[in-house]
């Protein structure tokens, strides 16, 4: 027996010694995998991650612009008796660039004499098949140049006139590109004033109150609040530290101990404690803050006294991932090390801003010095290769929160901070007027549209708000479905793909969190009529259908990764998984009242109607408006220190029509119109309606709410069906296409109201139709197809 597997031993092992499966280094093809050995060993293979390299030796590639893949390979080998295994460490190489570019968009730079500047590393291409996307480009001689000190034309005073030209082709094809970089003497990006033009009055001074479901979904998300075990926020992050845990358990899912991007709950609760005691002044939730606060400010000194450290690291992992995304690692080897590191920042900030928490922004100082030291000294191409990778180098709103915190702390490295994450996939494009966002990751780059909003009111350079105001009219026009969420598979598509493109994973939470953070932050600056409606619409139709509104679980912190599109599609509650999505959720209920009220040296402008108070040092007032009647608003105005009162007329009122009255006398037609303003707002002054001051004045405001379509614009006769502020969803279990009769111009005459509800009946063929935020269990359909015959497909 003992000589049997002596054989069996020397025959394994020796086949396992001469296994070979050729250049592991950089595979582009299948493997041929052998299934017996030289001497008779029976080999069976498996894999680490069978989405790029399959048991049987099948490759699949990652797309182009995703990065390489890691695997490893497992061969088990047995002879007789005996048995022994091998492993194979296999790079995949990303897919060959294939796309066939028909247009390359024109690249225009303007610099100063003497100035070194980099050229973009993306471009926006049309491909043959008239598809919109950035490409990057691989440039001749580099992209970091510096500009002549003086130009050729410099005897005729016309710098402006000389144009420097630079060639390169499209990565991976021999398609060319030429950069124009005009010079001028002067700086051709003068400073302007970033200051916003209304004042948005912060959440601190709005209470909602009563029954409706955005004071519910607040109350709900702070008794989930309360229960959450603090400790356990913290416990990655001391055990990465080598602190005392307290005995804590470890999290689930995203935050379980081998998640990569573990922490990242920890700074959206963070940011969540600091918004509901900014809006409900709960003392218990404060405290809870300060305790995680403080915990995070022991792990941040406990990194710094290690040998080598740079002081200011805090997460609940080493610095190894960052190390590894300089190296250009792809997802899932890393994931995301600054988005995590973003959502802490973020914290931090919040719980300064929003609970006055001084030893947070201690801690956020730290992060920023930290940031700036480990990021300042790499080379501009190097960023931009780890900022375009997919997910690894996401980097949340970085630049939002770096930008925030040079505000605070008036650090220089913390604005330059920021700037190292201008990302020149998003950026480029967007310079050059093309929606080339198709193919992008929406919520890897909505938040670096935030930063630019920021990134102008720190620096007054306007390139950055004019991209973030280009970036929202693209979404906002173009890539919206109709509750106001954005993306399929998290991914943007092409300019108004909407119909064809209902799924399952649709409309990811996340995305509309930061989207209305982007356009509460333009409408501060640029007022405008569809700002204000987007937010509205997206807060009621998909932050308040996020939450769990079944009986029992509504205070259990649940909420939805995304919003299906799709027919008969189902509410899927995230509860301990701790997804991005979760997260955002925590927060996004306490932002209903953000830039609800604005102000500026004249006026108070009401932008949303909120059932509650105001009480700021401007004005005191109440709003009374019930979600069953959303037409008809109640504003008493105790005290109000601005002689004009600016009133938003909703989208959602036919024909903008809205009457008027004050202190129960009717404001007439004529006195209404001359205050229209082109903001689609009403703007009156106490003399125009027959009052010395506004205190102590009542007003009432009554809207014309009406049954309307909301067509996809690539399947016009694909809809969703809307009434008031509300999209509604046809309740049905069928996974098909509702064919519905729906005439235009008598949508109103095709549905009958349930009385005191917001339950509509389709005459026709009997389907009920409930505000989408309303769903429980219930199977739906957002959009249904209108024809001129009843025919439910079931």
């Amino acid at each position: 027996m003992s000589e049997t597997i002596r054989t069996d031993r020397q025959a394994v092992d020796l086949d396992a010694s001469l296994l070979y499966i050729g250049n592991t280094g950089t595979v582009e093809f299948d493997l041929d995998l052998s299934t017996t050995g030289t001497n008779g060993s029976s080999i069976v293979w498996s894999s680490d991650d069978e989405r790029w390299i399959e048991p049987d030796g099948t490759v699949h590639q990652p797309q182009y612009g995703r990065g390489y893949r890691d695997v490893t390979l497992t061969a088990t080998l047995t002879h007789g008796s005996a048995n022994t295994t091998r492993t194979f460490m296999v790079r995949v190489l990303e897919q060959h660039n294939t796309v066939t570019v028909r247009e390359v968009f024109p690249i225009e730079l303007d610099v100063r004499l003497g100035q070194t500047y980099n050229l973009p590393t993306y471009t926006a291409v049309r491909t043959e098949d008239n598809l919109l996307i950035a490409q990057r480009i691989d440039w001749h001689d580099g992209i970091e140049h510096t500009a002549p000190q003086q130009s050729e034309s410099a005897n005729n005073n016309d710098h402006a006139n000389t144009v420097l030209r630079w060639h390169g082709v499209i990565d991976g094809t021999n398609v060319p590109v030429t950069a124009l970089v005009r010079l001028h003497d002067d700086d051709p990006y003068p400073r302007v004033d970033g200051a916003t033009r209304r004042s948005p009055i912060s959440i601190h001074h709005v209470r909602l109150t009563g029954d409706g479901v955005l004071a519910r979904n607040q109350r709900d998300r702070i008794a989930y609040l309360r229960s959450v075990d603090d400790d356990q926020l913290l416990v990655e992050f001391r055990r990465a530290a080598g602190l005392d845990t307290y005995g804590a358990q470890s999290m689930t899912g995203w935050d379980a101990p081998d998640s990569l991007l573990r922490g990242h709950t920890t700074g959206h609760t963070l940011s969540a404690y600091a918004l509901a005691y900014a809006a409900s002044g709960d003392t218990l939730i404060q405290a809870k803050l300060d305790y995680v606060v403080n915990g995070l400010r022991d792990v941040q000194e406990a990194f710094s006294q290690r040998p080598g450290a740079v002081r200011g690291f805090l997460s609940a992992y080493d610095e190894t991932q960052f190390d590894r995304l300089e190296e250009y690692a792809p997802y899932p080897k890393i994931w995301a090390p600054y988005y995590t590191l973003h959502k802490i920042l973020a914290g931090l900030l919040d719980a300064y801003r929003y609970a006055g928490n001084t030893v947070a922004l201690d801690i956020a100082r730290g992060i920023g010095d930290w940031t700036y030291e480990r990021l300042h000294a790499l080379p501009h191409e190097q960023l931009q290769r780890m900022w375009s990778l997919y997910i690894a180098g996401e980097f949340g709103g970085m630049n939002e929160s770096l930008a925030d915190l040079y505000a605070y702390t008036g650090d220089e490295r913390h604005i330059a901070a920021a700037r190292l994450f201008d990302n020149d996939r998003l950026n480029e494009p967007l310079r050059q007027h093309v929606d080339a966002l198709g193919g992008m990751h929406a919520n890897q780059h909505i938040p670096q549209v935030i930063g630019s909003v920021r990134l102008f009111e720190r620096t007054g350079l306007a390139f950055y708000f004019d991209q973030a105001q280009r970036f929202a009219d693209e979404v906002l026009n173009h890539h919206l479905y109709a509750m106001g969420g954005t993306g399929q598979g998290e991914m943007f598509d092409q300019p108004d793909v909407i119909g064809a493109a209902l799924a399952d994973d649709t409309a990811e939470s996340c995305a509309t969190y930061n989207l209305l953070k982007l356009v509460t932050a333009l409408d501060a600056h640029i007022p405008q009529a569809q700002y204000a409606d987007y937010v509205e619409y997206a807060t009621i139709n998909h932050i308040a259908a996020t939450s769990d509104h079944r009986p029992g679980y509504a205070e259990n912190g649940g909420s939805i990764y995304f919003l299906p599109t799709q027919p008969g599609g189902h509410k899927d509650i995230d509860i301990a998984e701790n997804s991005c999505c979760h997260g955002t959720g925590l927060e996004s209920h306490f932002y209903a009242a953000s830039g609800a009220y604005t102000i500026d040296q004249d006026a108070l402008y009401v932008r949303r109607y909120l059932n509650g108070a105001l009480d700021c040092d401007s004005a005191r007032l109440t709003v009374c408006v019930d979600d069953n009647a959303p037409q008809r608003v109640t504003i008493n105005i105790a005290r109000l220190d601005r002689s004009v009162l600016c009133v938003r007329v909703p989208g959602w009122s036919a024909q903008g029509q809205v009457t008027v009255h004050v202190n129960g006398r009717a404001v007439s037609d004529a006195v209404v119109e001359l205050s229209r303003t082109a903001t689609h707002e009403i703007a009156l002054t106490a003399e125009s309606v027959q009052l010395t001051s506004w205190d102590d004045s009542h007003i009432e405001l009554e809207f014309v709410p009406y049954m309307r379509l909301i067509a996809t614009s690539d399947c016009p006769d694909v809809a969703a069906v809307a009434w008031g502020p509300y999209v509604l969803v046809a309740l049905d279990n069928s996974d098909r296409m509702l064919d519905i009769p729906l005439d235009t111009d008598h949508l109103d005459t095709a549905f009958t109201r349930e009385p005191d509800t917001l339950t509509f009946t389709h005459t026709a063929t009997g389907l009920r139709f409930i505000p989408i935020w309303q769903l429980g269990d219930e199977r739906y359909h957002l959009y249904v197809r209108k024809t001129s015959i009843a025919h439910i497909q079931g």
